[in-house]
């Protein structure tokens, strides 16, 4: 009883630190719940935060309201878990078949949870969807539900980092003339991580529709959005980790690629140090998923023989990045473009404001970027 006091007190200072409870809906939370309930198939979906006497909903799907009594919370269990929690059918499961919401309607049946928990791994609430009939979810789609419990957390942090620059800020404008240049750099910060966060999940929210319009099936549907998103949280986690907008582009490059190096001597990497932004880190990681992920399948790493070189270079104010694939099977043209395709041609392409070229070579696949962009390398 002692411990359990003791954890439900921590979970609740954690939960305080976000000052998330009882907030206005944002789109960026919104996206979440109907992903979730997109990709799971779910009627209910949501992404709920778990206080000492309730449930606060900061999105949701299908439920119509924004909060419910503790007593009645499917949630309270699910935060409990290490792991992610499916209850495939409520009405046989004896802590909750007695729950009002179980016997009375909606007669909720079906219930998975993800926990979002901090940075520390206290948790604080869930990415959760619910069903009226027994069932159960996938592997995809309970990656995938994991995967948006991280994303909530992300957003939390974002949320927390830019209320606490804010508040630096506001502090900084009562200082002498000789802090006006650091109060500048500090709303320089604030702008870009608030509209990091704006941005981030309205790349997701692109990734997922683009990919339900160009899927012939839900299996491939499925594994398409988990590992586009999941290239994504990458990216966002190396620009969370260093503390700043830009980012080495070897450092982008190698987490981008780190999933798909189960051995050395497959990729040869080289360039200079070019410090790329938050978009650029963002939009280059994508691609470079899209790329790998290809390779994997139809390319130069389907085969134990087979290479890639990734290079870059920029002189001059010009950069240039090449993919260039070899040891594969002959390639041949896509018979349709695709949305990786597309991608790669416009949405790469545009983050660095340049011009993208994909060639189906039949020695293999070679990607070229382009662009005439200013120098963001730190001064020596």
């Amino acid at each position: 009883m002692i411990y359990r006091t003791a954890f439900e007190s921590a979970r609740a200072a954690a939960l305080a630190r976000y000052h998330i409870l009882d907030t206005p809906r944002e789109d960026e939370f919104d996206d979440l719940a109907q992903i979730a309930s997109e990709v799971c198939e779910a009627p209910i979906a949501l992404v709920s935060f778990l206080d000492e006497h309730r449930d606060f909903f900061k999105a949701e799907v299908g439920a119509g309201r924004r909060e419910a009594p503790r007593e009645t919370s499917f949630c309270r269990h699910a935060v409990l878990q290490e792991h992610l929690t499916i209850i495939p059918d409520a009405s046989k499961d004896p802590r909750f078949q007695h729950n009002p919401l179980v016997v009375d309607d909606p007669k909720l049946r079906f219930y998975a949870g993800a926990a979002i928990e901090t940075p520390d791994g206290i948790p604080i609430g869930t990415v959760c969807v619910f069903d009226l009939k027994p069932r159960t979810l996938n592997e995809n789609q309970g990656r995938t539900l994991k995967l948006l419990a991280r994303q909530a957390r992300t957003q939390l942090e974002l949320r927390r980092s830019l209320a606490e620059r804010e508040e630096a800020l506001s502090d900084a404008l009562k200082l002498e003339e000789k802090h006006r240049l650091a109060v500048e750099r500090q709303s320089e910060i604030a702008r870009e991580m608030a509209h990091r966060m704006k941005n981030s999940l309205a790349m997701v929210q692109a990734i997922v529709s683009q990919t339900i319009r160009q899927s012939r099936d839900v299996e491939t549907l499925q594994e398409a959005i988990t590992t586009r998103v999941s290239a994504l949280a990458r990216a966002q986690e190396v620009l969370l980790s260093q503390g700043t907008e830009c980012v080495d582009i070897r450092d982008a490059v190698e987490i981008a690629l780190g999933p798909h190096r189960p051995g050395e001597g497959r990729f040869d990497i080289s360039g200079p140090p070019i410090m790329l932004d938050s978009q650029e880190t963002l939009g280059l990681s994508l691609g470079l998923h899209e790329l790998a992920t290809n390779a994997a399948k139809y390319g130069a790493l389907s085969t134990t023989e087979g290479h890639v070189v990734v290079a870059w270079t920029q002189e001059a104010g010009r950069f240039a990045l090449d993919w260039r694939e070899s040891g594969g099977p002959a390639v041949e043209s896509p018979t349709r473009v695709g949305f990786g395709s597309k991608l790669m041609k416009r949405v790469v392409a545009s983050y660095f404001g340049g011009k993208a070229q994909l060639d189906f070579a039949p020695s293999g696949v070679v990607f070229r970027l382009e662009s005439e962009r200013k120098s963001r390398d730190p001064v020596a």
